[in-house]
């Protein structure tokens, strides 16, 4: 089977995108339809005839056709990703014996903007399209339990900072971001959370140092999110939570980059500049269509502290509630645990040590004490050395023993590093223990990348 080059794989998705995004102008006689269509009909039969099959998709955000990934996409293809995350579809497979009449009504289909999965799978039913099938991401109660709710979150964190992705890309070229993307997977979000939310604190733990902002934003909604569950916060609540937290630095997009990524202190007046980005933020977000006022605030806030006596200035005397601190908590987290060219990363265990002595100042002291309980003594994402001299990363919190959290195994006593993370109960259902933990380990000190260990499913 002969693989598609990438500049032809490129080409059939801008058609394609293309056709989706006008057949909603046009109708199907008109040349800025039909003419992409015939040449999109082409190069699929073509393809169809070498490879048989053809499938495409988004995966973490990100669009792939076939062994072809478009990790810096064209505009064309960030509007047929963010479509497809919108409609939940994780990938599309066409297959050989594809007619144009089935092309031509996909694209009708897919342009349908009020049509989700469900409703798109039952009307290409109807329409009898035979020969395009589309999938959507694996559902925890499809997989192992356990196994399962882990990959599935791995997988919606991935879409996540595809969402995020999108939104910045759009305010950088002046366009007025679509909520759908964000607000769909937060929407995922909140039932792993409510399910269960120490899985999704792991996730948090993820730093991509070259996609700074990206990363930070997905992880301070994913820590707002478990602050608001475990603080009893409705779905409704989590849910808000997370799309404020996902997108409280978008602002950030329209300060100067050489100021957003300077390697040191800023001057005052770059400082100043950059203090405007809640505000930015805020003015976008009441920009974007569906969503709510709360979220604006929240963004508008999440700088104010909980003595209010942040920035910025003039918005001090408004009316808040507790959506801006939980944020604020959220925020000053993962910005101390993340390696930064102008700071070492703190460990997560001396990180809520840090905070505790903000509280009542900088932080809400009541959200803060709720936050340490729900992180536990030894955070998800600690690094640790046991009494047998094995060094384990923890994995999940034991609610009836703090000092014993399930850990997976990341060095023998011998200090070899072992191929595959085993995972651990330090004390086992019967009361037996396995090991003790002696001490927290700088991960920077054994050269490991905890957040790589995450994002490949070995946490």
């Amino acid at each position: 089977m002969e693989e598609l080059d990438k500049q032809l794989a490129l080409r059939m998705i801008t058609l394609f995108s293309g056709a989706v995004k006008g057949i909603a102008f046009y109708p199907e006689s008109h040349p800025a339809i039909r003419r992409p269509l015939l040449e999109l009909d082409r190069l699929f039969g073509t393809a169809l005839a070498q490879a048989g099959e053809i499938t495409w998709g988004v995966i973490d955000g990100v669009m792939f056709f076939g062994k072809h990934l478009f990790i810096t996409p064209s505009t064309a293809v960030a509007d047929l990703t963010n479509r497809m995350m919108e409609k939940e579809i994780d990938r599309i497979v066409m297959g050989s014996g594809l007619t144009f009449d089935e092309l031509q009504g996909f694209v009708r289909l897919l342009a349908d903007t009020s049509a989700g999965f469900d409703e798109l799978c039952a009307r290409m039913k109807q329409k009898e399209i035979r020969h395009i099938l589309v999938a959507r991401p694996t559902l925890p109660e499809d997989r192992d339990a356990e196994d399962g709710e882990e990959g599935y979150a791995l997988a919606t964190y991935g879409q996540a900072l595809g969402a995020i992705r999108g939104v910045c890309r759009d305010i950088e070229q002046g366009r007025i971001p679509s909520s759908a993307p964000v607000i769909g997977v937060v929407d995922r979000l909140v039932g792993i959370t409510m399910r269960d939310p120490s899985t999704l604190l792991g996730l948090a733990m993820i730093k991509d140092y070259d996609n700074y902002t990206f990363n930070h934003c997905v992880n301070v909604g994913v820590l707002a999110m478990s602050l608001g569950a475990a603080f009893g916060m409705d779905a409704e609540g989590v849910k808000e939570a997370g799309i404020a937290g996902q997108l409280h630095d978008i602002g950030k997009t329209m300060i100067p980059k050489e100021i957003v990524n300077k390697p040191g202190k800023l001057s005052s007046a770059e400082f100043h500049e950059m203090k405007r980005h809640s505000e930015l933020g805020a003015k976008i977000i009441r920009e974007m269509e569906g969503l709510s006022p709360r979220v604006g605030q929240a963004v508008l806030g999440h700088h104010l502290h909980y003595n209010r006596n942040g920035y910025p200035e003039w918005a001090r005397g408004f009316d808040y509630d507790r959506m801006i601190d939980i944020i604020a908590i959220a925020d000053t987290y993962d910005a101390i645990t993340t390696l930064r060219v102008y700071q070492h990363p703190i460990t997560p265990r001396a990180a809520l040590g840090v905070m505790q002595k903000l509280m009542g100042t900088i932080l809400d002291g009541d959200l803060v004490t709720r936050f340490v309980e729900m992180m536990g003594k030894y955070p998800v994402g600690t690094l640790v050395r046991l009494d047998n001299n094995e060094i384990a990363l923890v994995h999940r919190p034991n609610p009836l023993d703090e000092e014993a959290p399930v850990v997976r195994i990341v060095f023998a006593p011998d200090g070899a590093r072992l191929p595959q993370p085993r995972e651990q109960r330090l004390v086992e259902r019967d009361g037996s223990s396995y090991a003790r933990i002696a001490a927290v380990v700088d991960p920077l000190l054994k050269n490991i990348d905890v957040g790589s260990l995450i994002n490949r499913g070995h946490y």
